[in-house]
This record gives C-alpha cells, structure tokens and sequence, in this order.
C-alpha cells in the first residue's frame, strides 16, 4: 500500500485520531511501567499532514524476551488506533534491558540529546535519563539491532497486517524467520570471533557458549527452510504461522538477551 496511489493520505483529524486511541489502548493494559515517547515532526508541531511519520519509542518493562501474549495485546491496540487512519508511525520497540545496555538498540549517542530536547513520554515513566545511546557500535551489533526492531516491529503490525495487507503479514513472518536463523550466528560470531556460513551452525555450537537458550525454535525453522511445502501450508494458516513466529522471535531474543547477562557491556560512550 502506497499513500497518495493505493491508499488516501491521512488528514489532521487522522493523525489526532490514530494518536488518542493508541494512548489509551496503551493505558488500558493496564502496565504502568510501559512507556510511549512520541519525538521528531509531529512533536515540534512542524510536520507535513498526509507524508510525515508520527516517531515513537515503545519500551516494554521486560528483560530483552517480551511476552508473547502482551505483545499481541499491543498489536491489537494498533490495529484498532490504524482502524480508518492510515497514519505512517514509525516505532522502535525497545525492553529496558537493551534500552540501558545500548549495544542492541537502535540508536547511537546522535540520538541522545535529541531525545532529551524534544521527547514527549505519553504513557509510562519517562525512561530517557536511562537509556543507552553507544557513540560507535560492531558491524554485528549493529545488523543485530536492526534485525531485533524489524522482528519487533513485524509483531507489533501483525494484527493489522493480518487484517488488511496479508501479503505484508507473510513478508514480516519471513523476515522474522530470516533475522532468527542469521541472528543466532551473529551472536556466536561476538562470543568467538569465527565466522560461519551456515546459519544454522548455532544448533551445534550455541549450547556450548550459552547453555540457558532453547534451540528448538531453530530446528523448527531448518525443518521448515528444508521442506518449503510445510512453510506454504503455514502461510494457509495464520494461527499456526502466528506460533511458529512468536516462538522464533522469543528464541532471538533469549539468545541476545543470554549475551548481554553473560558478557556485560564494557563502556564506549
């Protein structure tokens, strides 16, 4: 869906719509430590109706694995608040584990000051004071972060997609899929240094550096890269698609959250 072509362009009343029920969806689940930041064009009162981006933060009061059946919750309240409006919002998903580590989020410290000039908490504590924002960041930490919002990102949408774009809900699901089976390498390639070609070499070598992460998510995707037939039955059935994601999503990020306990950050602000 492209705005202006296949999609009409969100009015004033669109964007202060989509806004008031994201709030208080957010508010009504009743997680007080949940945490909406709005920054950028929409907050300085400067941005363009119909082409600017509404700019978020979404921290979640969780250590790096969000549950599941919260996120869907969140999904759901998207869904609805994108019910009629059709306004771009581009949010970061962020845990206050990574928020505070700063390795595996999405910003670096260019972000910092920004955050604190202009940021606006809408739901929740104001979490900016805490927030880790690295100068410099390895190429690994930085696909890594990036592949960790997009599979966060992809869950928050899901409900929408799944309702309006199913084509978009299949690309997401992939995607997580992907990031999952590359992640889990990447991750290996920090602990040691080696590089591995085969993105399922965590199988074999994951238990040994960090024993606490369940691989079975990771078997589930090779068996599924390896006989295609079974991922296009699952594309027929959402319910089933929506466990074989969840699970994946929760296996990347118990393996980055089992990094960041056992290798603590060394400061590199």
């Amino acid at each position: 869906m492209v705005l202006g072509y296949n999609q009409p362009r969100p009015t004033e009343e669109n964007y202060q719509d989509f806004m008031t029920k994201l709030v208080k969806g957010l508010k009504g689940l009743g997680e007080d430590r949940l945490s909406l930041m709005v920054y950028g064009s929409y907050v300085r009162r400067d941005y363009i109706v119909g082409r600017s981006d509404i700019d978020a933060v979404l921290t979640f009061p969780h250590d790096v694995v969000i549950p599941k059946d919260f996120m869907y919750e969140v999904s759901v309240v998207l869904y609805e608040a994108l019910k009629g409006n059709n306004v771009p919002f581009q949010v970061c998903p962020l845990d206050v584990t990574i928020m505070k580590d700063g390795r595996f989020n999405s910003f670096t410290d260019d972000f910092y000051d920004y955050f604190q000039s202009e940021g606006q908490t809408l739901v929740g504590p104001d979490y900016r004071s805490k927030m880790v924002c690295l100068k410099t960041k390895t190429g690994e930490e930085s696909t890594l972060s990036h592949n960790l919002r997009k599979t966060r990102i992809a869950l928050m949408f899901a409900e929408h997609d799944r309702q309006e774009d199913y084509e978009r809900f299949l690309e997401r699901f992939n995607g997580t899929l992907n990031a999952t089976s590359r992640g889990s390498k990447q991750i290996l390639y920090l602990v040691d240094g080696e590089l591995r070609k085969n993105r399922f070499s965590a199988l074999q070598e994951l238990g040994r550096h960090l024993p606490d992460v369940n691989v079975e998510p990771l078997e589930r995707i090779k068996d599924l890269y390896h006989h295609p037939e079974k991922l296009d039955r699952l594309y027929r059935n959402p319910d089933e698609a929506m466990k074989v994601w969840n699970s994946a999503a929760t296996f990347f990020e118990e393996v980055i959250r089992e990094y960041v306990h056992k290798f603590p950050l060394q400061e590199r602000r």
